[in-house]
């Protein structure tokens, strides 16, 4: 708010529930010596912070953005949350982007199961509209033919043996009836003290439009986890440090940071090319595997900003 209004910005806050039956006006939140609700007019820009697909999908809010916009012109900020197969069909196109690509389908099955682990010895099942780690499942290959899932939850990891690839599926088939995924080439990982690191990568529009790094940093995944979200136990760190820690060669080691800086920078502006909606901000997770090379693990157009960066007065953090 104050930020705001040191630029001459007048600005307010609303949920779902400030919506009435007119856009012309809405109950907002203000901030003057304390805050206090009051009623106020459509902006000309709304900035979409709703945290979850159910409140973006109700009728009333698809209603309202589509209203503000057609009679008064209202352009919306990060207007949508993205799912992983629309980011990645769209990105595939791109030749510029399409080196940071995994091997990566909508998963349809069986067959799709059976073509990526005769592909891969390790795939990820990720649910499409899925946040923080939920219900990730890592499967890779035993000797003998033996097949082990290993489910992301709260506490810790699910670990299961099964002795083949139908029996596997054949556990998994209900859940699949109701999710949606995307099965995903398994990556490894650089490690800090045997553990995987990713990084989060925040970039936002300068007043140009032009894409900036704001920060980056390093997500150790917890000690019973395979995911790094802090949700799930993970721990933050710079790139400096995290990579330092890797048993990556000098050579490569020094490259890291500028690399992982360029890769959310292009992956930034593949986003505005080939998805047709409107973002200032995108959470780019990217992985870098034991040869030093950089890959796309997610896109994310709702960042948290308070479990993934360090804000630190308007200055990028560490490389």
């Amino acid at each position: 708010m104050k930020a705001c209004q040191r630029q001459g910005v007048y600005v307010y806050f609303f949920t779902p529930d400030h919506i009435g039956t007119s856009p012309e006006s809405l109950s907002g939140w203000v901030f003057g010596e304390t805050w206090r609700q009051i009623i106020v007019p459509a902006a000309d820009v709304f900035y979409n912070r709703l945290t979850t697909r159910k409140l973006e999908n109700k009728p009333s809010v698809q209603h309202f953005m589509k209203e503000v916009k057609s009679r008064y012109g209202s352009h919306f900020f990060n207007e949508k949350f993205l799912d992983k197969t629309e980011v990645f069909d769209a990105l595939g196109r791109d030749v510029s982007v399409s080196r940071y690509l995994p091997d990566s389908h909508s998963f349809r099955g069986y067959s799709t199961l059976k073509m990526m682990c005769s592909k891969h010895p390790i795939v990820f099942l990720k649910p499409i509209k899925g946040s923080l780690g939920k219900g990730i499942i890592r499967i890779s290959r035993l000797e003998g033919g033996a097949f082990q899932s290993m489910t992301a939850l709260v506490g810790g990891t699910k670990r299961q043996v099964y002795p083949s690839l139908t029996k596997l599926y054949s556990t998994l088939a209900s859940k699949m009836k109701t999710t949606r995924y995307q099965i995903q080439q398994g990556l490894i990982l650089i490690e800090s003290d045997r553990r995987p690191v990713d990084f989060r990568a925040l970039v936002q529009k300068n007043r140009s439009g032009a894409w900036n790094i704001t920060s980056i940093v390093a997500r150790t995944a917890g000690s019973q986890h395979f995911v790094s979200n802090l949700a799930r136990g993970g721990s933050l760190s710079t790139v400096k440090d995290a990579v330092s820690r890797s048993l990556l060669p000098v050579g490569v080691k020094s490259r890291v940071s500028a690399q992982l800086r360029k890769a959310a920078l292009d992956i930034a502006k593949g986003i505005d090319t080939q998805i047709p909606a409107h973002f200032g901000e995108l959470g780019i997770d990217l992985a870098v595997d034991h040869h030093g090379r950089i890959w796309l693990l997610e896109v994310n157009s709702k960042p948290s900003k308070n479990d993934n960066t360090p804000m630190g007065g308007g200055k990028s953090a560490p490389p």
